[in-house]
């Protein structure tokens, strides 16, 4: 029991840490914020992790780790191949996960000096490239869509996609989430070869 515990104490920790870096980013993240958050001593989070940076990377493992999970669960669904790749955008796409892209952003550019974290980051894009570029390819053998090379398709879609991020995270308020989803539908409705009004979520009007 006591072991178990202190399992899940350590998820905890690792969320709490996500969560700060969220709100602070990276560099300001401390790991008294992390203790604080959590009502505990840094004592405690130390018992865990030797440092920030342990602490820092194995969160966004621990991070990385989920989205996956929810990602393989997309590309594993019977669904019709369209409805995959709407459940794959509202995964990815900046217009709804703001907060995750600022985490995520972060890790990047903390990845360039930082090679655990910039492996972790590597490994995440990997399979988001290769889950897309899966998706794609059963939207040709179908005949659903139409292009050429799935794996190009995915790259380009995830770049759009990326650099959208940035402009959304970085320079809040100058692009609008309504413009911005709009042309991601535009964008990837042309690199499969299908109508923009195919990706559009079914509720739009209520959101």
């Amino acid at each position: 029991m006591t072991r178990k515990n202190v399992v899940l104490r350590r998820e905890e920790i690792l969320e709490a840490t996500v969560e700060q870096v969220k709100q602070r980013g990276i560099a300001t993240t401390r790991v008294a914020d992390v203790a604080k958050a959590l009502n505990v001593s840094s004592g405690l989070v130390h018992y865990h992790f030797a440092s920030k940076e342990q602490l820092v990377e194995e969160a966004f493992a621990y991070a990385a780790h989920r989205e996956m999970e929810a990602l393989r669960i997309v590309v594993a669904r019977s669904s019709p191949v369209v409805a995959r790749m709407k459940a794959l955008l509202r995964l990815y796409s900046p217009t709804g996960q703001a907060a995750s892209w600022r985490l995520w952003i972060d890790g990047w550019s903390a990845g360039m000096r930082d090679k655990g974290l910039h492996d972790v980051m590597r490994k995440m894009d990997e399979e988001w490239k290769s889950s897309i570029a899966t998706v794609v390819q059963a939207g040709m053998d179908s005949g659903e869509f139409s292009c050429t090379d799935a794996r190009a398709a995915a790259w380009r879609i995830t770049l759009f996609l990326d650099g959208l991020a940035v402009q959304l995270v970085g320079r809040r308020g100058a692009l609008g989430k309504a413009e911005a989803a709009q042309w991601v539908r535009e964008h990837v409705a042309a690199e499969l070869g299908i109508d923009a009004e195919a990706l559009k979520p079914r509720r739009s009007a209520a959101r």
